[in-house]
């Protein structure tokens, strides 16, 4: 089963945010660390997150996707603690990883 942004955008950016996470060839312990929070954020606020690739094999491109996906959340899901501080660790890990 595949995650999709337009069907579960919680899942979906959860998903992207736990397989950069788990990209220890390309990301720093600290910004894995922030993006495992992201997800485990995320599956609080209701999304599950399960194993996909990372988008064009790029951890940048990965965040800024399930950046766009949260971007798709309904305004009352959005403005949860969850899901604000979720993005808000996402936001640290795209600025930290060059």
């Amino acid at each position: 089963m595949t995650v999709e942004a337009s069907i579960d955008p919680l899942s979906y950016a959860a998903s992207l945010l736990d397989a950069v996470g788990a990209d220890r060839e390309h990301v720093p312990a600290h910004i894995a660390l922030e993006c495992m929070q992201a997800a485990e954020l995320l599956e609080l606020a209701g999304g599950h997150a399960e194993p996909v690739s990372l988008v064009d094999d790029d951890p940048r491109a990965s965040i800024h996707a399930a950046m766009g996906a949260l971007g798709l959340v309904d305004r009352e899901t959005f403005a949860t603690r969850y899901v604000i501080d979720a993005a808000r660790a996402a936001r640290r890990a795209l600025r930290q990883l060059r």
